[in-house]
């Protein structure tokens, strides 16, 4: 009998030698690369990702559908306009952000005339971001990710448009006095678990098994350390829910709040921007835990001005924990902490196979350059 994970390596292969020969149509690599950007979500170069993560977005609420699709498909044709990168349109890192930016998309604006073409307005602007930003922090020697930091941007700064000019509706956004001393559990479950934004989108996304399955196996389609990574991040969340609200907290709706953060952090840190082994491992726990923290520190502070806290915690922690490796010192003292250099971060696996042929971190990216 065929072991499960040989099957998913040989149609790996099998799909990726299809997708080489049909890249060859222009309009066919233009698909390729939007279902790409929605797979960047969680880090899957891979076109079958994205569309299963959109086969579970359908499960959970075919609304975020076409949304995720209009936010892709128009950051990677600005990206397309603007003659970008080649390599970065076609891995789908400009269409990221524009997923990103339709998936909570729907949560925040109801369907209108006006709603969709600010969408659409957002997307192309997250692509001019991400660009000045790629030219900034991730083309200098710095070479930092520029992560979903320009759909937090982006979003906040549409958001705020739509209130100020009475596009939305500004009850949710009434300027209330917050007493940091006075903040206890209660009160940030109040804030947060009840608010209905954010409440709806952990309930939309992760409200069945199914939807949770379809995830992780996009993601193990893709990588299977990054479906490690995804499982150990989404069950710390799990835990943390757990021990601060107890069996409540097991409730799916609420654990979706946390994996908005958890998962990603612990995929971007566990093999995707720092090879896999064992201080990767623990690097990455470390990252996780304070992940969550800053989430339930900004998050309570954030929400009773009706502003979300989308991926701030998720890269916040990713730059932290990022920079220090790129720095000769630390490279030199740590080693084993593998941090890829950007050009080659593209699947786990890949990178794992670089560190073990050159297990210098500092001497091996110096002298390919």
């Amino acid at each position: 009998m065929l072991n499960p994970l040989v099957f998913i390596k040989l149609s790996t292969n099998w799909l990726r030698e299809k997708e080489r020969i049909l890249n060859n149509n222009k309009s066919f690599r233009f698909i390729n690369t939007t279902f790409k950007g929605v797979g960047q979500i969680l880090f899957c170069c891979s076109p079958l990702s994205g569309f299963l993560f959109l086969v579970a977005f359908a499960f959970s609420w075919w609304v975020i559908v076409p949304h995720c699709l209009i936010g892709s498909a128009v950051a990677t044709l600005t990206a397309f306009i603007f003659r970008q990168k080649s390599v970065y349109i076609e891995n789908g890192l400009f269409g990221y952000n524009g997923a990103l930016l339709g998936l909570t998309w729907p949560f925040f604006w109801p369907l209108s005339y006006v709603s969709i073409p600010i969408l659409i307005l957002a997307s192309g602007l997250s692509t001019f971001y991400a660009i000045l930003l790629r030219n900034i922090i991730s083309d200098s020697k710095v070479n930092l990710p520029i992560t979903s930091i320009p759909f937090v941007v982006i979003f906040l700064l549409s958001i705020s448009y739509a209130y100020v000019f009475g596009l939305l509706p500004k009850n949710s956004f009434e300027l209330i006095h917050l007493n940091i001393s006075t903040l206890d559990m209660t009160s940030v479950q109040e804030r947060i678990f009840q608010s209905k934004e954010w409440f709806s989108l952990g309930n939309r996304l992760l409200n069945h098994a199914v939807t949770i399955g379809i995830f992780v196996t996009g993601i193990l389609l893709y990588s299977r350390i990054s479906a490690l990574f995804a499982l150990v991040g989404g069950s710390l969340s799990l835990i943390t829910v757990y021990l601060l609200m107890g069996q409540e907290g097991l409730n799916l709706n609420q654990l979706g709040l946390h994996g908005f953060t958890s998962v990603p952090i612990a995929i971007a840190l566990g093999g995707f921007f720092i090879a896999f082994n064992i201080p990767c491992f623990l690097y990455s726990m470390l990252g996780i835990c304070l992940g969550i923290l800053l989430w339930l520190l900004i998050a309570p502070i954030l929400a009773p001005h009706g502003i979300p806290i989308l991926t701030i915690a998720f890269n916040v922690t990713i730059t932290l924990f990022i920079l220090p490796l790129k720095l000769p010192y630390f490279a030199t003292k740590f080693p084993r902490l593998f941090a890829v250099d950007l050009n080659r971060a593209v699947r786990p696996e890949e990178t794992l196979r670089e560190y073990k042929r050159h297990r210098s971190a500092a001497l091996y990216w110096k002298n390919i350059k």
